[in-house]
């Protein structure tokens, strides 16, 4: 919890900073709106104008928590239940995941906007050995898959704006991350520790947004496709995903609020890990992956009345339905925090 405290600490002191500060500029800057953006979880939901640059930096955390299976709660025995038969040695307890994202976005003309993304991935895992009850935390830590965008504007007229992205993810995250066992030995973490897919990704999305003077809206489709394996024999699960969002402004346009829902569905992974020769636990069993999730989520933009080009996000995530193959973990919420620069 100690992460979120320190989201909130950051909000309080963003907002109780903005609200003190000389605003010189302040009858040209009203003009400004914070919505026009989606919520800071939407990724490439936005081109720009030609020769524009925006720097971005997002921190997301997510915690799970309690056991899941098909779409109702389990108990400590389902975990520890093989869907072939037998039981693991090892179950899990909890998962917190913190991600530092790291972006750019250059317009070369006012059609075409490319867009960068690497991440810096912290995964903890509690595990309890069965036979003991004794408990070990596993960490992976390290540089993730770094993620080129090509964002293309289809049409743009009055309050609608459409545009589609077309984009490759690079396998730069490590798919061998290892820790100390309860042999006292090195063994391979678990799919959810790994820090990328190992493949080369298609990206692909289509966003819509509207905008009139007193709200806008948006919706985005968008989804992920795997080339192949990667080195280690197994491919994570294709992704199909859609958001839709609608927000306010208020503040003289500088501050919005909005809510919005995300449909995901993410398959199976395809053939197992190579270096996973004895199954401990279901964070090691490709059967205990794939899911459809149904999140609602309520967000912040702010922008800077001092610092004209920097906006300011929030948003809390929830899970307000989950449909898991096997036993997994259940994500208990997710926060997201961020800024974004336009030079």
């Amino acid at each position: 919890m100690k992460n979120l405290y320190l989201g909130i600490v950051l909000i309080l002191t963003i907002f109780c900073t903005d609200a003190k500060a000389d605003h010189p500029e302040h009858d040209e800057v009203k003009k400004m709106r914070a919505d026009t953006h989606a919520p800071y979880s939407i990724m490439t939901d936005h081109y720009h104008k030609k020769n524009e640059i925006m720097l971005s930096y997002r921190w997301m955390s997510m915690q799970m928590d309690g056991y899941i299976s098909g779409s109702s709660d389990a108990s400590y025995t389902d975990a520890r239940t093989k869907q072939s038969g037998g039981n693991y040695m090892v179950v899990p307890q909890e998962m917190d995941m913190d991600m530092s994202m790291f972006g750019a976005m250059y317009a070369l003309n006012d059609d075409i906007t490319f867009a960068i993304m690497t991440s810096y991935i912290e995964n903890e895992m509690k595990m309890k050995r069965h036979s003991d009850g004794s408990i070990k935390t596993m960490r992976s830590s390290g540089i993730g898959d770094t993620k080129l965008n090509v964002l293309t504007r289809l049409y743009e007229s009055g309050d609608i704006k459409i545009h589609t992205t077309t984009g490759l993810s690079l396998p730069t995250g490590s798919i061998s991350e290892k820790d100390t066992m309860f042999s006292g030995s090195k063994g391979t973490l678990g799919y959810g520790m790994q820090l990328g897919s190992g493949t080369y990704d298609i990206l692909s999305s289509t966003t819509y947004f509207h905008t009139n003077s007193n709200y806008s809206f948006g919706v985005q489709i968008s989804g992920v496709k795997r080339i192949g394996e990667n080195s280690k024999e197994y491919a994570l699960g294709d992704i199909l995903q859609s958001n839709i969002w609608g927000a306010i402004p208020f503040n003289e346009n500088q501050t919005s609020i909005s809510v919005g829902s995300e449909f995901k569905f993410q398959e199976k992974i395809d053939g197992s890990h190579k270096d996973i020769s004895s199954i401990m636990s279901f964070a090691q069993d490709k059967e205990a992956s794939g899911y459809k999730r149904i999140d609602l989520s309520l967000g912040i933009n702010h922008v800077f009345h001092n610092l004209r080009n920097l906006r300011f996000a929030f948003e809390y995530i929830k899970p307000v339905y989950n449909d898991v193959n096997h036993v997994q973990l259940e994500t208990d919420f997710e926060i997201v925090l961020g800024i974004q620069y336009n030079l």
